[in-house]
C-alpha cells in the first residue's frame, strides 16, 4: 500500500497538471519504498535525480499554463518563486549522504511539500483559470482568491504542511550533523501528518458526500419541475429519475420506476433496450435502426443525440405518437455516465394531419366539382366579355365623335375668329385693287395715245389721267396692300404654328413662341372681351408636343374671355422653376365656387348652358398637360374674384416614350 495516498481531493480539474500530479506521486511513493529494501545508494541517488528531472519538467508545464491561461502577472511571479524554493531545497537535501534518516527526510519533506502545494497554489491556480476562461478579468480573480476564505480542515492541513516545510527548511543546513536526533522527529512529525491527512481525506469525503447528496436533490427538483416527460438512466441502465410528465404520460409512477430497469415497460410489450439504453452502451447507428427501423436521426441541436417518432399502441386511450430525443450524460473526464431522454407528446399534430389529408380530398372533390362550375362560368363570362369588348368599342367611337365635335366646334369658333381677322385687310386689298384697275386702264389709254402720236389724244389722256395724282396715290395704294397682305400672312403663319400639322411628334420647342401665335389666332375671341397683359419670361426649349400645348392655351385663353362678363383683363405670365417651365393664364372674372372648382377636370362636366360647350375642353387639358407631358395644372379660384390656371412641365420630361397623339 503507498505511504502517500491520492485522492480525488486532489484533483484540480486541469487534466495536464491532475496527470503529471499523479506522476509526482507515484516517484515519490517508490522512493518511500526504497527505504525498506537494501538497495545501493546509486539506485537511490538515480530515482531522486528522476523525481527532480520530473519535477523541473512539471513546474515549467504549469508557468507555461499560467502565462496561456492568461493568470495575473502577481500570482505567476510568486508561483515560480515557491518552484524554485523548493528545487533549491531538494538540492541541498539530496547532496546529503544517502542514509535511511536522510531519505526518510527527503521523501517527508517532498510529501509535505506537494500536498501543501497541491491543496493550496495549484488549486487557487486551477479556480482563477477556470474564472478567466468564463470571462472574468485576471485581477479580479487573483483578488478574489486572496479574499476567499479558507476551509477550515484544508487550511489547519495546509498549516501544518507548511510548518513542517518551513521547519525542515530551516535545519537543512545542520541535517548532516543531527541526522540521528531528527530522524525521530521526523517519524513523529510524518505520522501526525498522516493522521491530519487521513482527518482531512474523511473531512473532504463527508464534505463532497454531502455536496453530491445536495446537487443530486436539487438536480431531481428540477427534473421533476420541468413540464417536458424525462427519463435519466446511469451507466448500469438503472433510472435514477421519472419525472412527474413523464408518469403522466406513461401513467407508471416514479416510485415504482427509480431504481428498476424497467424503462422498458412505458413504451412495448416486452423487454427492449429504449433510445437511452443504446445511448449508454454506446451503440451504433447499425443497432439503432435494428430498434428503430430508418425513423431515427441524429440530432442537428445537441451533440452525440439521437431523436425519432413513432407511435405507441399501449400508451393511453389507442395508443400515442411521440417524438422522443435521448442524449449522454458524461462526467469530468468525458467518459458516458449516463443518458437522458425527453418525450414529447405529438399525437395531436398527427390527427391534424390525418384531418388535413381527408379534409385535402374533400377539397379536391370540391375543386373538381366547382372546375366544372368555373368552366362554364368562364365560357359565359367570355361571351358577356366580347359583348363588353363590343360595347367599349362602341363607347370609344361614341367618345371619339364628342372628342372630334369638340375639335370641331373649337375649330369652327376660331375660323369665325381667323376670318374676321383675314377679311379685314382683304377687304381694304380689294378695294385697293378696284382703284389699281380703274389707274391702270387711265395709264394704258395714255400708253395708246403716246403710240398714235397725235398731240390732240395725247393731252386728252394725260389730263385724264392726272399722273400728278397717280405720282403721289400708286405707292401709297401698293403699300396698304402690302401690308394687308403681309397680316394675312401672318394670321395664316400664326395658324400654322398654332396647328403645327407639319410637326405632330415630340421635339425641342420654344413654348414662348407657340403661346404667342396663340395668342394671334384667338385674338378676335378675347379683344372684345378683355386687355390682354402678356409678361413671358425667358425659357429654355422644351421637349413636348407643341400642337397639343396650343390647344391647351387656346382652351384657358378662351375659357378666360367667356368667363369675364364685361370687359376686364387676362393676364399671361410664363416663367422657369429649376427643373419645369410654367404657363399662368389669369382673369379677372366671376370665379368659380370650391364644389364647381372640384370638377372641372371631369369629362363633359360644365357650367355653360346647353350647346354652348361639351365639358371636354378642360378635361382634354388635363390629360394633355398630366398624362402625355407629366406635368401639372392647379387651378385657385374664388367666387368674385376670377381664376388663375398654372401649367407645369417638366423641361425634359421623365417618360421620352409618351404617346404623341391628340
Amino acid at each position: 500500500m503507498d505511504a502517500f495516498v491520492w485522492d480525488q481531493r486532489f484533483v484540480t480539474g486541469e487534466t495536464g497538471v491532475d496527470d503529471e500530479h499523479r506522476e509526482l506521486v507515484r516517484l515519490i511513493n517508490s522512493l518511500i519504498g526504497l527505504q525498506s529494501k537494501y538497495v545501493a545508494a546509486e539506485t537511490v541517488q538515480a530515482a531522486l535525480d528522476q523525481l527532480i528531472a520530473y519535477a523541473a519538467l512539471h513546474f515549467a508545464h504549469e508557468e507555461a499554463l499560467m502565462e496561456s491561461g492568461g493568470c495575473d502577472p502577481r500570482f505567476v511571479a510568486r508561483h515560480a518563486t515557491v518552484h524554485r524554493g523548493f528545487a533549491e531545497q531538494v538540492g541541498k537535501l539530496s547532496a546529503l549522504p544517502v542514509g535511511s534518516v536522510s531519505l526518510e527526510n527527503l521523501v517527508n519533506y517532498l510529501t509535505a511539500w506537494l500536498a501543501q502545494h497541491i491543496l493550496g497554489m495549484d488549486q487557487s491556480m486551477a479556480r482563477q483559470i477556470a474564472a478567466i476562461r468564463r470571462g472574468v478579468p485576471a485581477a479580479e480573480a487573483y483578488a478574489s482568491e486572496s479574499e476567499q476564505a479558507a476551509d477550515p480542515a484544508t487550511s489547519s492541513m495546509l498549516d501544518a504542511m507548511a510548518a513542517l516545510y518551513r521547519i525542515i527548511s530551516e535545519r537543512n543546513d545542520a541535517l548532516g550533523e543531527l541526522n540521528r536526533n531528527l530522524e525521530a522527529k521526523v517519524v513523529e512529525r510524518t505520522e501526525a501528518l498522516r493522521e491530519s491527512n487521513r482527518k482531512l481525506l474523511e473531512s473532504e469525503h463527508k464534505r463532497a458526500s454531502e455536496a453530491r447528496r445536495h446537487m443530486q436533490h436539487y438536480l431531481s427538483q428540477i427534473i421533476d419541475g420541468d413540464p417536458v416527460p424525462t427519463l435519466v438512466i446511469d451507466a448500469s441502465h438503472r433510472i435514477t429519475h421519472w419525472n412527474k410528465a413523464c408518469a403522466a404520460i406513461s401513467g407508471l409512477p416514479s416510485e415504482t420506476m427509480v431504481g428498476t430497469w424497467n424503462q422498458w415497460q412505458a413504451f412495448y410489450p416486452e423487454s427492449r433496450p429504449i433510445m437511452a439504453d443504446l445511448i449508454v452502451d454506446g451503440s451504433l447507428e447499425e443497432r439503432f435502426n435494428t430498434y428503430y427501423h430508418n425513423i431515427f436521426r441524429r440530432s442537428k441541436t445537441v451533440p452525440d443525440a439521437f431523436e425519432a417518432e413513432s407511435f405507441f399502441p399501449h400508451l393511453g386511450d389507442g395508443g400515442r405518437w411521440l417524438f422522443f430525443t435521448a442524449a449522454p450524460i458524461r462526467d469530468a473526464d468525458g467518459k458516458v455516465v449516463g443518458a437522458i431522454e425527453t418525450l414529447q407528446d405529438v399525437s395531436e399534430r398527427h390527427q391534424a394531419e390525418a384531418q388535413l389529408l381527408q379534409y385535402q380530398g374533400q377539397l379536391e372533390a370540391q375543386v373538381a366539382e366547382r372546375t366544372g362550375a368555373l368552366e362554364q362560368a368562364n365560357r359565359q363570362l367570355a361571351r358577356e366579355h366580347e359583348e363588353l369588348s363590343e360595347l367599349l368599342r362602341k363607347v370609344e367611337a361614341a367618345q371619339q365623335q364628342v372628342l372630334q365635335s369638340e375639335k370641331m366646334a373649337a375649330i369652327g369658333q376660331l375660323a369665325a375668329g381667323v376670318a374676321h381677322e383675314i377679311n379685314n385687310p382683304v377687304g381694304f386689298v380689294n378695294s385697293n385693287l378696284g382703284t389699281l384697275k380703274g389707274y391702270t386702264a387711265h395709264l394704258l389709254e395714255l400708253v395708246d395715245a403716246y403710240e398714235s402720236g397725235q398731240p390732240e389724244a395725247i393731252a386728252r389722256a394725260r389730263q385724264k389721267a392726272d399722273l400728278e395724282f397717280l405720282r403721289e396715290d400708286l405707292p401709297a395704294l401698293i403699300s396698304e396692300s402690302q401690308d394687308g397682305l403681309d397680316r394675312v400672312t401672318r394670321i395664316v403663319q400664326d395658324l400654322k404654328d398654332f396647328s403645327r400639322v407639319d410637326q405632330a411628334e415630340r421635339q425641342h420647342a420654344d413654348l414662348n413662341a407657340a403661346l404667342s401665335s396663340t395668342l394671334n389666332v384667338v385674338r378676335n375671341e378675347l379683344k372684345y372681351k378683355a386687355d390682354v397683359i402678356v409678361e413671358l419670361g425667358e425659357l429654355p426649349a422644351v421637349d413636348c408636343v407643341p400642337a397639343q400645348l396650343n390647344q391647351v392655351f387656346m382652351n384657358l385663353l378662351v375659357n378666360a374671355a367667356q368667363a369675364i362678363p364685361e370687359h376686364g383683363k387676362i393676364f399671361v405670365r410664363s416663367g422657369v422653376d429649376r427643373e419645369h417651365v410654367w404657363f399662368e393664364v389669369e382673369d379677372t372674372g366671376t370665379g368659380m365656387p370650391p364644389e364647381v372648382r372640384q370638377r372641372i377636370f371631369e369629362p363633359f362636366f360644365t357650367t355653360k348652358p346647353v350647346g354652348k360647350g361639351t365639358g371636354l375642353g378642360l378635361s382634354i387639358s388635363y390629360d394633355i398637360v398630366v398624362k402625355r407631358h407629366h406635368g401639372r395644372l392647379d387651378v385657385a379660384s374664388e367666387p368674385g374674384r376670377g381664376t388663375r390656371f398654372r401649367i407645369w412641365l417638366p423641361v425634359t420630361p421623365p417618360d421620352q416614350n409618351s404617346s404623341a397623339s391628340p
